[in-house]
């Protein structure tokens, strides 16, 4: 029963990385005492993008956030005049520290509106909004409200009115970052979510004034447009919204109400043990025999599935409690204690802690806008890190810019171009991570220290040979992941710039017991989701893993792949995420290709949602036709037609995103070679390999590079027009069993060869036919050139 699957762990792990720059509004205080994490707020539901900014501005989530309309279970107390303080993450969970970049810029407000009842759906959007508090400049300070939200630790406070009418309301702190203001098009962002509070109160206004949102602003005003990259500031920060509601304010319009009403609505059940954002775990039913033990540990289950179920981007942690609380039950009815349930006390998560001191500075500092001086102001922000991808910063002062910049006073010592972030790319313009099979070439300009004297375990002296890299992939502009023959997979975090070749470390290492036959990545695989920071692993005589470097341990999923026949483990030979369906992925084995639903994982309904069988012999199968061997590799096109290649050097097609019939099946020519280039590479005049290791499709879908062990090139099929083989890229050089890989980037191929030199056929796609030698190629290694990959 345990419920701790890929799905509640991917739950955990679905927040934003504080690279990302994006916050959220997750929990509050009031006086200090805290209500919970995620509890009586509203929040997003949509994981991957919970601390995303509010698009557009004038659409219905900008009045409490993406789910905004939909109220929780939970409503907050609190007291008129007491103070409320909003904390804001990067990462919603809390399980990093951070809550917005300091690139954010700007102004905060908070608003409120009062409502029948807070956790009533659809009542958000709309008229009956006013505005408590703002704050944009500080003078005094020299920060914008934001950046002293980040060096207040996320927290935001204010009080509330001392003399609204009691009763219910929906309060709203908004961040505004400008940092994107200037572009064009502008791209103001926000960020607001809603606190649902019953306020405790004698007093008896109700402001007039108030405004609709989405409404109360728009790109119209200046302040949507407001450029806070200038230095020196000159300009007053324009106001923008309503005015501010004061208490007492002859300004205002008001109402009386002079009943003092009593919460009755969004009240904690009084039979609530544990908590776990808008979720409560109530107390179990007593048992006394065997049945109604079980019983019992049904309904604690049962609870459990809806704490995962329930359970918003501030995670599942207390869920994990209760979930071990139901095991206790369980265990006490299968060893016969049946008279129950034990005691949850040992199983209560600590309660959050109370704030130390009141966030109330945001009070007490002035909206004044921006001095006609620069004597106080903050200074712009640098430029964001850039990585050299010659491995090195090959530029030099005093240059003038080439054709490949715009940076200005630069220019590349290694003759390679300088981009328009400052740094000496390849004469492509493109970022490129290249992995080799065996010792790397020192190829970074004095003075750099020899990086084979640096010592990994912390002492001087002699270290192991490093392991060799089967493949290498950049996931973003700062991270690369790979997988090496020592069973691990490393994805490096690169994070700053460097002028001699980066020494990588490790952003974080995962073992794995058996050797490690095919590995496949998430389609949106980044560190800054780590709801997509996922990828797969077959390994030898084990079910097929899913990890994450952001879970611990990292093992998130396992998808058991069983022979019908032994009833052992199948290992995968090749995996791939299905880019049209990121819940699906694909595994290749002997003559069988099985597909894999993400969120049913062993013990959980686990194992293949289909089996198709290839066939054992190229004979039709099911009205199909059947393709030989063990499937080695897998790729699918942008309109979903799936290709499987094979060990036995067959290549078959598949529609329907894979999951359709066999739309057809060839097999690769024969070994024979030609010297002359204009020859077209018919039936049998192809220098071939041993084995299908790769198929990669071009962007639009129409060609198919197959690449193999043990051959001398790559060959490209006219997939969707003649059906026939088109070219032979040849001068490959991967005379080798191992699995070399091959990229497509618009109508050029890249590859790697044995000689450590990556080559590039230039109109290898569709442009020329028959035998086609590579138009360039440089040194990357000195050793085995395993894999290229391009971002």
């Amino acid at each position: 029963m345990q419920l701790s699957n890929s799905k509640a762990l991917l739950l955990a792990a679905a927040i934003v990385d504080a690279v990302n720059a994006h916050t959220t509004f997750t929990n509050f205080f009031v006086d200090q005492a805290p209500m919970g994490d995620g509890t009586c707020v509203r929040m997003s539901h949509d994981l991957p993008k919970a601390t995303w900014p509010i698009r557009p501005i004038n659409s219905q989530d900008m009045a409490c956030g993406v789910n905004g309309d939909k109220g929780v279970a939970r409503i907050c107390p609190a007291n008129s005049g007491s103070e409320l303080t909003f904390n804001f993450r990067d990462w919603p969970d809390g399980s990093r520290p951070g809550s917005i970049d300091k690139s954010h810029m700007g102004p905060c407000a908070v608003y409120m509106k009062k409502v029948d009842n807070a956790a009533a759906d659809n009542n958000a959007a709309g008229p009956g909004w006013f505005k408590i508090f703002e704050q944009d400049y500080d003078n005094s300070t020299a920060q914008w409200c934001t950046s002293k939200i980040m060096a207040n630790d996320g927290k935001l406070s204010v009080k509330l009115p001392n003399d609204l009418a009691g009763g219910y309301y929906l309060v709203r702190p908004e961040l505004l970052a400008l940092h994107e203001a200037d572009k064009n098009p502008a791209d103001p962002q926000f960020y607001a979510g809603c606190a649902q509070v019953f306020l405790q109160s004698s007093g008896s206004s109700v402001p007039k004034d108030t405004v609709s949102i989405p409404g109360h602003v728009n790109m119209q005003q200046p302040a949507m447009t407001f450029h806070v990259w200038n230095t020196p500031k000159q300009l007053y920060f324009p106001q923008f919204g309503p005015p501010t509601y004061k208490s007492g304010s002859s300004k205002r319009a008001i109402d009386s109400r002079a009943t003092e009403l009593k919460q009755t609505l969004g009240l904690k059940p009084a039979n609530c043990i544990m908590e776990n954002d808008n979720w409560c775990g109530l107390t179990l039913p007593s048992s006394s025999d065997e049945k109604s033990c079980w019983a019992t540990a049904q309904k604690c289950w049962d609870q459990s599935t809806t704490c995962y179920d329930s359970a918003g981007p501030v995670g599942p942690k207390n869920c994990k409690n209760w979930e071990s609380y139901c095991e206790s039950v369980k265990n006490a009815c299968a060893s016969g204690n049946f008279n129950g349930p034990p005691s949850a006390k040992s199983f209560m998560p600590s309660p959050p802690a109370r704030l130390s001191t009141s966030g109330s500075s945001f009070e007490s500092a002035p909206s004044s806008g921006y001095e006609q001086t620069s004597s106080t102001q903050p200074k712009a922000e640098t430029a964001p890190v850039t990585i050299n991808s010659s491995g090195g910063d090959n530029s030099v002062e005093g240059g003038s810019t080439n054709t490949c910049g715009s940076n200005g006073g630069l220019k590349c010592a290694s003759g390679y171009c300088c981009s328009s972030h400052g740094y000496c790319g390849n004469p492509y313009n493109l970022r490129l991570v290249a992995s080799s099979a065996g010792s790397d070439s020192e190829q970074g300009a004095q003075p750099c220290r020899d990086q084979s004297s640096i010592p990994t375990n912390g002492s001087e002296g002699e270290q192991p040979p490093p392991p060799y890299f089967k493949s290498a992939q950049w996931q973003t502009l700062k991270s690369i992941h790979s997988a090496d023959q020592d069973r691990k997979s490393r994805p490096p975090d690169l994070l700053s710039p460097s002028t001699c070749p980066f020494h990588l470390t490790p952003y974080s290492t995962q073992p794995n017991p058996e050797p490690v036959y095919a590995t496949t990545f998430h389609p949106s695989y980044t560190l800054q989701d780590p709801s997509t920071a996922l990828h797969l692993a077959s390994l030898r005589a084990l079910p097929i893993r899913l990890y994450s470097p952001f879970l611990s341990p990292a093992i998130a999923a396992s998808y058991p792949l069983v022979s019908p026949t032994t009833e052992a483990y199948t290992a995968p030979h090749s995996l791939l995420f299905s880019p049209h369906d990121p819940n699906t992925f694909f595994a290749g084995a002997a003559n069988l290709i099985a597909v894999f639903d993400i969120h049913r994982s062993g013990g959980h309904g686990g194992g293949p949602v289909e089996r198709m069988r290839t066939g054992g012999r190229r004979s039709k199968l099911a009205g199909s036709i059947g393709i030989k061997g063990i499937v080695s590799a897998l790729g699918m096109s942008r309109e979903g037609f799936l290709a499987a290649g094979t060990f036995g050097r067959w290549v078959g097609l598949y529609d329907g995103r894979g999951r359709g019939g066999s739309v057809g099946a060839f097999e690769l020519p024969g070994a024979e070679s030609s010297d002359d280039a204009s020859a077209a590479p018919a039936a049998g005049a192809w220098a071939g390999g041993t084995g299908i290791t790769q198929v990669v499709w071009s962007g639009d879908g129409r060609y198919l590079c197959v690449a193999e062990r043990c051959s001398d090139g790559v060959s490209v099929w006219d997939i969707r027009g003649t059906g026939k083989q088109l070219a032979w890229l040849r001068g490959r050089r991967a005379h080798t069993n191992q699995r070399l890989g091959v990229e497509v980037v618009g109508g050029e191929v890249w590859a790697g060869g044995t000689d450590g030199k990556v080559r590039l056929w230039e109109g290898g796609l569709g442009v020329k036919e028959g035998f086609v030698d590579p138009t360039w190629e440089f040194k990357a290694h000195d050793g085995t050139f395993s894999i290229i990959h391009f971002i």
